[in-house]
């Protein structure tokens, strides 16, 4: 009995080592290649440098930071024994760079939406208050415009009446022009009547002045006259 259980498990030990180097063998040919790894498009960001010695490790080291916001940070992920570990470290770093990248990246939307929807409001409101503000300056421009037109109705009837003003005065002035002529031609004959009148009123005082001594010599003769008569009268009484 105790020998068959020795049988069993010595085959037992033989399957599973069998089993062990066939997973070891698999392993070797199917485990993909660390430096090719390290040289794709992901792992570009990250420096590998293996350190030789005793216990052999791999340094991992980022290039540039994935995080906008923080640029400079840069420095190392770490020292790993294996290339297996720095590589799958390294995938873990960049997973965590770029989480917070999208974490960083949804912030910045959350707060570009909230800027957006607070301009649209306020873009709202200055829209409305810039279309009242358009009806406002309507309303301004048609009064103004009706201003506009009574002001030159105004002008031109102001125009019309300058117009007739001016005619009436270039006519005042013909008149004024001609009741001076008129005048001055008055006063010519004014004075010429005068100098006719001065001339009739000498020739009637030098005519008053003959009659006088006319009637005077008149008055002389008549009285001598009477004289004479009554001498005769007289010498025929005294001398009969």
């Amino acid at each position: 009995m105790m020998g068959n259980v020795f049988k069993v498990f010595a085959v037992f030990t033989a399957v599973v080592s069998v089993a062990m180097m066939g997973v070891a063998i698999s392993t070797n040919l199917v485990a993909p290649d660390m430096r090719s790894v390290m040289g794709t498009e992901a792992m570009k960001n990250y420096v590998f440098e293996e350190t030789t010695g005793e216990n052999p490790s791999w340094k991992v080291t980022r290039r540039f930071s994935v995080d906008a916001a923080n640029p400079n940070e840069r420095g190392s992920v770490g020292t790993f024994p294996t290339a297996y570990e720095a590589v799958i470290k390294a995938h873990q770093d960049l997973k965590t760079q770029l989480s917070n990248r999208t974490s960083q990246l949804a912030t910045d939307t959350k707060t570009l939406q909230d800027q957006l929807t607070f301009f649209n409001a306020t873009q709202q409101q200055d829209i409305a208050a810039v279309q009242a503000r358009i009806v406002q300056l309507q309303q301004i421009a048609d009064a103004r415009e009706v201003e506009a037109k009574e002001a030159s109705a105004a002008l031109e009837a102001l125009s019309v009446k300058s117009r007739e003003i001016r005619e009436e005065t270039a006519e005042r002035r013909t008149d004024v022009l001609r009741l001076r002529n008129e005048l001055d031609e008055m006063r010519t004959d004014l004075f010429r009547l005068e100098m006719i009148q001065r001339d009739l009123t000498d020739r009637l005082l030098r005519l008053q002045i003959e009659n006088g001594e006319l009637a005077a010599r008149k008055a002389q003769i008549e009285g001598r006259g009477t004289v004479g008569a009554d001498s005769k009268d007289a010498g025929k009484t005294y001398n009969p």
